[in-house]
């Protein structure tokens, strides 16, 4: 039996509820094998329409961003979600809001998805969830990292623990939306032309070795940052540059956790679309 709560009291800051997964900086998870079925029951919100819409609204000032609460319990594999989610206010067109708002929810959902999977799909752990109360968890917040009246981008971090693995995974999926026409933007509509992986891919590795410094590994740098859209999905536009975000594992050893560098918009200047988020500061 699935129970999925919305917790709608509102906080300016994000947080934790599973406070004791953010104290394991290292690790990889291997979720636990499952032979019962999962049900999942809806949310108790009502949402509108995640139909693409083109028109597009007027400028205006930049939204206000609340901090909800999703929280969703599964019997079987037993199961503890809890992921704190942004959800836009104040904005001009209430439809766009509403198309943006209800884009947010399901990627949340689709974490928690994605993790339950990985749960009904590993072997070697306790198909139970573990030994004795032990439980799967997996938890999360976010953070804002650009607001303005035009765009606004959204950071996750969720870390994820199987019940019975060494320790917990960490991730950071991002969030990105044209508040005109309320469509999540994707790393290629921000540049002209299909090169952009090869830049990313130079600019990232030198700024790589000197973020990690004696713990940068070369090797693990260049197969992290390899010129392919999956090695560079995770990322935000901030007040200085182009964030680029890389899970734990991705460029370093696990127990330098999660790695973030900023590229200068200025040294993307030359292959970014104009107009365009990467031009327009």
């Amino acid at each position: 039996m699935n129970y999925d709560v919305l917790v709608t009291f509102r906080t300016k800051t994000p947080i934790f509820v599973i406070s004791a997964l953010l104290l394991a900086a290292c690790g990889s998870s291997h979720p636990a094998r499952t032979s019962a079925s999962t049900t999942t029951s809806q949310v108790t919100t009502t949402s509108t329409s995640t139909s693409t819409t083109t028109t597009s609204a007027p400028s205006g000032p930049a939204p206000a961003v609340a901090s909800l609460n999703y929280v969703k319990t599964i019997s079987s594999p037993s199961l503890l979600a809890n992921i704190t989610y942004p959800e836009l206010g104040g904005m001009a067109s209430n439809s766009i809001q509403s198309n943006i708002n209800t884009a947010i929810k399901i990627a949340v959902r689709g974490y928690i998805t994605s993790f339950e999977s990985q749960l009904g799909e590993q072997s070697g752990l306790s198909p139970s969830g573990g030994s004795g109360s032990e439980q799967s968890q997996i938890s999360g917040s976010f953070t804002t990292e650009f607001k303005d009246a035009k765009y606004v981008s959204f950071r996750f971090l969720i870390t994820s623990y199987a019940a019975g693995a060494a320790s917990p995974t960490t991730t950071v999926p991002t969030l990105t939306f044209d508040l005109a026409t309320g469509q999540q933007m994707t790393l290629s509509s921000l540049f002209a032309n299909q090169s952009y992986l090869t830049t990313l891919s130079n600019l990232s590795r030198g700024q790589l070795q000197s973020t990690l410094g004696s713990a940068a590994n070369v090797n693990q740098i260049d197969g992290g940052t390899q010129p392919v859209p999956s090695n560079f999905a995770d990322w935000n536009l901030t007040n200085k540059g182009l964030e680029l975000s890389f899970s734990q594992g991705q460029v370093a050893a696990v127990a330098s956790g999660v790695v973030k560098i900023v590229i200068p918009y200025a040294d993307l200047s030359g292959i970014a679309k104009n107009p365009g988020p990467l031009v327009s500061r």
